[in-house]
């Protein structure tokens, strides 16, 4: 056989022997979070936040898909805390999901906990306060999960060029996210607070911020007068004489007309200047995403993680001079959508490739679609390391309207994903839940389902998942088991009511069809027999986060989802917009309650998984 052969073959022996024996899985990568409570004053108006290690938003995780995930949360504000890892599945670590109530306890001052999961998802997720409403209070941030190597991508649906698709796969690798929130001068329990004193849900902000960054920007009655929506101005005729405040604001009585509630009136009285009106421009610090300047067309390709950290805003997305290539939806990748502008609302999430053509810096627009204000805020592309910023017509509008005919905006009821699943959804579901959604008599009460489930009818309990209630079925509570196909269908039969981002929690919901008018089936598969063109039981889109529609003009109008239930575990249904979770915009699901998991010893018992420094 010859002694090199020999050789060749003992040493293969020995690495093979020498991998089974040291190879101890995906690696794990640790984070510390120091949690604090300080001053922040990103656009010049200052309040109290959350830091995570002095930062906020806090660090970007960023791991490889199959990574192990620690962070150890030391929480050494005054407040009772959570993190909740959003589109995660957590489907062997439900009690990582970060929900007071439901998956953990709250952790309170001084004491610790660690978050272990498994980043068994690719693409873009975010993580976010989960205690009352405290999204609104700065501890947030991006989390990067980067795709296995050799799973397929989509990129080839762009382009057939070799070096393009290359040049897009270096661009995922290098992708640089930009987490978007609206930012306002109270903190989330003096919102709260004014909110019940004044009997009004507060939607004016002070600015958009991208990556923490921003200024406040005052665009003056001529511009406001002219450029508000159709539903703005007949808004602001059911009370005569009213305009729009200085801040783009809708006044508060006609805030009380367009939610309902006009039964308990306004208490203008106990709103300080400020909230509606008073705006004052700042200068303040541009968040600034890099892209090479290269002299090969084929590698002009940058990357971005467009995330929605906003609570109440849901707004128009463009770069000024770039198309965008929407080639992932709340992470996994979809078939890709050439767009010059996409709507974001709070939860959602995009990731983009933008091919650059020459140098300079391009406004990355956010316009406000909500109702309530005209707000807008902007980052920069800079290409090369310009920060010249180069004047282009805008894709949208101030309103978030396209400004032009040719516009196209990235449709999701049409983003397949990739690649297409092998099994059709079923046409019937297990179970299915018609759910009511209501605006309870007051602007800032709201319920899932007829019934209202605030925060505190469950945050500081034993959580549903140490304590399952098996048999549990009514309007908060959703019971399944293993491996039923669940249908969920929001419907909103009250006029005016607003659309919602709504989030489920556990794992991803495919959005097969909504319509206008009441939903009059039994069942979806029934509804679809009738009127097959509103539903797809083919490649629906998947989605974490969703926004039901609005009603309007006394015409219902409904969405219907559908999930499988296969990972195990209590999980919260919710929108996603804090004060409307405050007001009990709520629901409990139990999935899987048959396959319950055991959860461990050390989060089991009472602050056993808790530690006090």
């Amino acid at each position: 056989m010859g002694y090199q052969p020999v050789l060749i073959l003992l040493l293969t022996l020995y690495r093979a022997i020498g991998s089974l024996a040291f190879d101890n899985g995906p690696p794990t990568k640790e984070y510390d979070f120091n949690v604090t409570l300080g001053s922040h004053a990103p656009v010049g108006i200052s309040r109290e936040v959350f830091l995570i290690n002095n930062l906020s938003p806090g660090p970007t995780i960023e791991v490889d898909q199959d990574d192990w995930v620690i962070i150890r949360t030391q929480n050494q504000s005054p407040h009772n805390i959570s993190i909740h890892f959003h589109g995660l599945e957590m489907s062997d670590t439900p009690w990582s999901d970060g929900v007071p109530g439901i998956s953990q306890r709250a952790i309170q001052p001084r004491e610790r906990f660690t978050y272990k999961f498994q980043a068994k998802q690719q693409g873009s997720y975010w993580y976010h306060a989960h205690y009352r409403a405290q999204i609104e209070d700065g501890l947030t941030g991006a989390i990067v999960i980067h795709p296995r190597q050799n799973d397929p991508k989509p990129f080839n649906l762009i382009s057939n060029d070799t070096k393009a698709v290359n040049a897009m796969i270096k661009a995922e690798r290098e992708v640089q996210p930009l987490l978007i929130t609206d930012w306002t001068r109270l903190t989330s329990t003096a919102k709260q607070d004014l909110t019940h004193a004044a009997r009004i849900e507060i939607p004016c902000y002070d600015a958009l911020l991208f990556n923490g960054k921003g200024n406040v920007e005052c665009l003056g009655p001529d511009v406001l007068g002219k450029q508000m929506s159709t539903i703005q101005r007949t808004n602001l005729d059911t009370v005569p004489g009213s305009v729009l405040t200085d801040k783009g604001c809708l006044p508060p009585k006609v805030v009380t007309n367009l939610f309902g509630g006009s039964n308990v009136p306004v208490n203008e009285s106990a709103i300080p200047d400020g909230i509606f009106s008073g705006c004052n421009p700042t200068k303040g610090a541009k968040e600034v995403i890099k892209a090479r300047n290269s002299p090969w067309p084929e590698e002009r390709w940058v990357a971005i993680d467009l995330i929605g950290a906003m609570n109440l805003v849901r707004g128009a997305i463009s770069i000024d001079g770039h198309d965008m290539w929407v080639y992932a939806m709340d992470g996994p990748y979809v078939q890709p959508q050439k767009v010059q502008a996409l709507v974001l609302g709070s939860g959602d999430r995009f990731s983009v490739l933008v091919n650059t053509n020459q140098p300079g810096a391009f406004k990355i627009r956010v316009h406000a679609l909500s109702v309530g204000q005209i707000i807008t805020g902007h980052a920069l592309l800079s290409v090369g390391g310009s920060l010249d910023v180069v004047e282009a017509s805008p894709y949208i509008n101030l309103v978030g309207a396209a400004a032009s005919p040719g516009v196209k905006f990235f449709n999701e009821t049409t983003a397949a994903p990739f690649p297409i699943p092998p099994k059709r959804i079923p046409r019937a579901a297990n179970q299915t839940f018609i759910l009511n959604m209501i605006e309870d008599d007051v602007t800032y009460l709201w319920a899932m389902n007829t019934t209202r489930l605030m925060p505190e009818d469950f945050e500081d309990e034993t959580p549903i998942l140490f304590n399952p209630h098996p048999e549990a079925n009514n309007n908060v509570t959703i019971t399944t088991r293993f491996g039923e196909w669940i249908d969920l269908i929001f419907v909103a039969n009250e006029t005016p009511f607003p659309p919602h981002p709504i989030h489920k929690h556990g794992n991803k919901i495919h959005q097969l069809g909504s319509g206008t008018g009441p939903f009059r089936w039994p069942s979806v598969e029934a509804a679809a027999n009738e009127r097959p063109q509103l539903f797809n039981f083919n490649n629906p889109p998947r989605r974490d986060t969703w926004t039901s529609p609005g009603a309007r003009d006394g015409v219902p109008a409904w969405i219907a989802i559908r999930y499988h239930a296969i990972v195990p575990g209590a999980w919260l249904l919710h929108c996603h917009i804090a004060n409307h979770m405050a007001g009990g915009m709520s629901m409990i699901i139990q999935d899987a309650v048959d396959k319950w998991p055991k959860v461990p010893a050390e989060y089991l018992a009472p602050n056993s998984h808790i530690y006090k420094f």
